[in-house]
């Protein structure tokens, strides 16, 4: 009888380590809609993160901190993972991405009454243009020292600057756009519009430290998860779900 609840009690601890092993550290930073505890599963990109680990076994904890703080533990090997994250030559060396999970198409906005027209870099030279802190937009945009910039740290600032005037555009991700407009701007989110041509687009990935052991086996079992959601069409109900 005391072998069997040694058995017993040998297989429980043993299953216990091995849900522990299973669970990961996750950290991003508040980006709506893709991340944002206020919103159903953490917001779109931790829907797809969280759904595609599942997929394989993992369960991610989510850890919600400031750019800068993410980004720096993540290259540090604090976090197991940072949950969304754009490609740039300096964090790759840091950094193992997994495979795209989404693309963000970064616009520019205008007010309704707005005549501008945007076809290349130099339509926007001599213009004011308001962008937000911390973010990494295309390179050669950031460095044209023809297109003045103001910085805001939310997207709103920027929003009610092109609605008064003091602005010419905002540059903006459209999905977070799209929220912002919704959600903060009301009856006034008629006043704006979305000018054709995309600014850039981006792909949006998962990463890990290339310094931690275990990244590598990471990032593969996160590629095989994001695969079979899509293959299944979980992938795509999840986009249908997060429409604004």
């Amino acid at each position: 009888m005391k072998k069997i609840k040694f058995l017993i009690l040998l297989l429980f601890v043993l299953f216990v380590v091995q849900v522990q092993a299973q669970t990961i550290s996750l950290v991003v930073n508040t980006w709506p809609p893709y991340v944002d505890t206020a919103l159903a599963d953490d917001g779109l990109a931790m829907k797809i993160v969280k759904t595609a680990f599942k997929q394989v076994g993992y369960t991610p904890e989510v850890r919600i901190q400031k750019w800068e703080k993410a980004l720096e533990g993540s290259k540090l090997g604090v976090y197991d993972v940072v949950g969304a994250i754009w490609k740039t030559r300096e964090r790759k060396g840091k950094l193992l991405y997994s495979n795209a999970y989404l693309t963000n198409n970064i616009i520019l906005v205008a007010h309704v009454n707005s005549q501008m027209k945007f076809d290349s870099l130099t339509d926007l030279q001599g213009v004011l243009v308001g962008v937000l802190k911390g973010y990494e937009y295309d390179e050669k945009f950031m460095k044209d020292p023809k297109i003045l910039k103001f910085q805001a740290n939310r997207l709103t600032q920027n929003l009610i600057s092109v609605q008064n005037g003091k602005l010419d555009v905002a540059v903006a991700d459209k999905r977070l756009a799209m929220y912002e407009l919704k959600h903060f701007m009301g009856s006034n989110s008629s006043e704006f519009q979305f000018l054709p041509k995309p600014l850039s687009s981006r792909k949006l990935y998962i990463a890990a430290p290339i310094e931690n052991a275990g990244s590598k086996v990471l990032i593969a079992k996160f590629n095989q998860g994001l695969a079979a959601i899509k293959k299944d069409g979980t992938y795509q109900k999840i986009l249908d779900e997060y429409t604004f």
